[in-house]
């Protein structure tokens, strides 16, 4: 995923037996031999040999907007299976000629189709191929076709009311709440959709959730705290919506335990149940663990909640030596307790935790050396100096890894002026680009009371590194100037603006181009718009970064919405195409075997598969974690911005396809649609609203708690293609 997705995580690790694969499998079903647990599914299984028909598919796939011909065609003459197929491809392109084929299909006679049609409308929403107001025209038809669907049908159309329906389809999803199980879970996965679109739960909505979350069945619990999780804000206070929630902090399902958790800080709820998150944080699940972390030391905790934080770290400490998965805990506690670091309490907490890690010898060293650094950060921002930080574990944890953390603290205003331009100095000066880039968005902190002097040198680095050749610099510089708008304010910003805009106006690299055209957009730039038309033609991400440039500038960019063809990757797709795969990553923390799934995302597949046999991800690092969510890793630069220099197109799926982001699901890391490279993610737990818009490749089959033990700095040692 991209680096700007959200850190908070899509839930709890996911029951294998609660997995969407039992409950969508059936009808649907794309794959050749989908097992289905409900007996009103009648399968309709494809033909035995499809790999000449999936080839084709994949062809005009890529060739977004020109295959739609082709794919048009299927939906006339193919088999049912083909049809399906078709739908699917036809979602994942997308844009103006492909939804008009997609509408048309929605009045077939056939359930099956009619399902599939409403499945991909919502993909094409999911990907942001249609703007809001051009949604709105078609919630209708929808609507009319959601009233057509039967059996499995119907759980494709209510993932497709949460991608492409707004507030005028709840109504239809709760009268979904009371059926079965599997129904009233994908409701709520779809109103949390709806939230993430800044949709407004309706009142009846809310008080039908409330009420589900007291149902006897976990799906059906699960779906109602993960819709709170992800609702919006909400406009009137329901005053039975704190004590529900907190009733399931105590649920049977870790997986429910976790989403109440996030629901509560989510709509803060943390004071009036702070007896139940404080149980939550010395639960048995770690997931569960570090929601309450974050829950007792984010923006809607009370100073007080840290020390009972704190306490909890300290006695968790026992835990980690045995257990790898604790570091999660206590690496988010360390973080969360940073601004709380100057209570007696959490001072004395982290002082021990500091001279725990140094005397420990059953802890890897890498953990040992985060927990270290980030004791000593929390230890300096007490005693508001840098000093000695730079210094903290440096044979445990490298410098692009450790001295990023004296960044933070310049960024926290820590330490003397003089302090801060003596360590400035030294990390633009480090030989690693990650240490000097880490720097740049730092840079604003304390401006109000910086002396002009240090306010221009700091804009003079942030314009020198916009126009650095390194992508990791530039990027970064990028940015980070929209810190310096802020900065600065109505006072002179014209260099920068010349900076960014120089750069727009020579820039091709797909990611670093988007991002330079939406901070042109937001400052409204005037004078970069021949750099935002010329961006229209480029990568996909690219272009949709030019037409909202354009827009926002007050320009007219025609045919905003059809997709732009992306060169067809150098991969090939044919050779895995209806081939058994297994994707084998030796990892620092054990082996990890995953099922590869060509049959789902025939691009991605054969670009692992070519990247892996080339040796490309053996050594890398993996260069984020986000406890509770995802492990990221396979970017060459070990910094969030690299690739392999071609891009593969969009191929997310529905639950059709298969269990999707459970924990354990195996998905493409990207910028937008239709950028991803290189770079992979593994979910530690269910994050649904990842469904629909990332593409899905796999799971792992055999060594998540590997999977799930890695931090930030873990390397992949040798990752090899097995065919079974």
């Amino acid at each position: 995923m991209s680096r700007s997705e959200e850190h908070s995580n899509g839930g709890g690790q996911y029951d294998a037996r609660m997995s969407r694969v039992a409950t969508t499998a059936g009808v649907l079903c794309l794959l050749a031999a989908c097992p289905s647990r409900h007996t009103d599914v009648v399968t309709s299984p494809p033909p035995v040999d499809d790999k000449p028909l999936r080839i084709a598919i994949a062809r005009a796939e890529v060739q977004r907007d020109e295959g739609v011909r082709e794919l048009q065609e299927l939906l006339r003459s193919g088999d049912r299976h083909a049809k399906l197929l078709a739908l699917r491809g036809l979602g994942r392109i997308g844009g103006p000629t492909a939804r008009t084929v997609l509408i048309a299909a929605l009045q077939d006679k056939d359930p099956e189709l009619i399902a599939g049609a409403m499945a991909a409308l919502g993909v094409a929403r999911e990907l942001d191929e249609l703007s809001i107001e051009d949604g709105d025209k078609y919630v209708g038809l929808l609507h009319n076709s959601f009233a057509r669907t039967t059996g499995a049908g119907r759980l494709l159309a209510i993932e497709a009311l949460g991608r492409a329906g707004d507030q005028r389809s709840q109504p239809l999803l709760v009268a979904e709440l009371g059926g079965k199980p599997e129904h009233a879970e994908a409701v709520g996965v779809a109103l949390a959709r709806q939230g993430r679109r800044k949709i407004s739960l309706a009142p009846a909505t809310i008080k039908a959730l409330i009420e589900a979350m007291n149902s006897a069945e976990p799906r059906t619990r699960y779906g109602a705290v993960y819709a709170f999780a992800r609702a919006q804000p909400l406009a009137r206070l329901e005053p039975t919506l704190s004590p529900a929630l907190a009733a399931r902090v105590g649920d049977q399902s870790a997986d429910v335990r976790a989403q109440a958790i996030v629901a509560i800080a989510k709509h803060g709820f943390v004071s009036s149940t702070t007896f139940q998150l404080e149980a939550g944080l010395v639960d048995k699940d770690w997931r569960v663990a570090v929601e309450a972390v974050r829950a007792m030391t984010g923006d809607k905790s009370l100073p007080e909640h840290s020390d009972a934080v704190a306490v909890a770290l300290v006695r968790r400490l026992a835990d980690l030596e045995t257990s790898p998965t604790e570091a999660h805990v206590v690496l988010e506690a360390l973080r969360g307790l940073q601004k709380h670091a100057s209570r007696a309490l959490v001072n004395k907490a982290l002082v021990e935790i500091g001279r725990w890690a140094a005397l420990s010898t059953r802890a890897p060293e890498l953990t040992r050396g985060w927990i270290d650094c980030l004791a000593a950060t929390g230890v300096a921002r007490a005693a508001n100096s840098i000093a000695g930080v730079g210094e903290c574990a440096q044979r445990r944890l490298p410098d692009h890894l450790r001295l990023p953390l004296v960044a933070e603290l310049l960024g926290a205003s820590i330490g003397s002026a003089q302090e801060r331009r003596t360590a400035i100095a030294q990390l633009l000066a480090h030989g690693d680009v990650r240490v000097r880039a880490s720097v740049l968005a730092q840079l604003t902190a304390g401006w109000k009371t910086m002396v002009e002097a240090d306010r221009r040198a700091a804009i003079g680095i942030v314009i020198g590194a916009i126009a650095s050749p390194d992508p990791i610099m530039a990027g970064s510089a990028i940015d980070a100037s929209t810190k310096f708008y802020e900065a600065i304010g109505r006072g002179d910003h014209a260099a920068l603006d010349a900076a960014l805009i120089a750069r727009a106006a020579i820039e091709k690299e797909p990611e670093i181009s988007a991002t330079l055209f939406d901070v042109i957009a937001e400052q409204k730039l005037g004078a970069g718009v021949e750099a935002c038309r010329a961006g229209l033609t480029g990568a996909p991400v690219r272009a949709r970064a030019a037409r909202a440039c354009l827009r926002a500038l007050g320009e007219p960019a025609t045919d905003m919405l059809a997709p732009v063809r992306a060169p067809a990757p150098p991969v090939d797709v044919t050779s895995v195409i209806g081939a058994r795969l297994e994707w084998h990553v030796t990892t620092t923390r054990g082996d990890v075997v995953l099922e590869l799934r060509p049959d789902v995302a025939p691009w991605a597949v054969a670009g692992i598969v070519a990247l892996t046999e080339q040796g490309k991800y053996d050594g890398l690092e993996f260069h984020r974690v986000v406890p509770n969510f995802v492990v990221q890793g396979g970017d060459p630069t070990e910094s969030g911005w690299g690739g392999p220099g071609y891009v593969l197109p969009a191929e997310p799926g529905t639950s059709a396809d298969g269990a999707g982001f459970v924990a354990g699901g195996v998905g493409m890391a990207d910028a937008g649609r239709d950028s991803a490279g290189s770079q992979w993610f593994v979910m530690h737990a269910r994050a649904a609203h990842l469904d629909g818009r990332y593409t899905w490749f796999g799971a792992v089959k055999s060594g998540q708690k590997s999977a799930d033990a890695l931090l930030i700095g873990d390397k992949v040692v040798k990752a090899t293609i097995v065919r079974p």
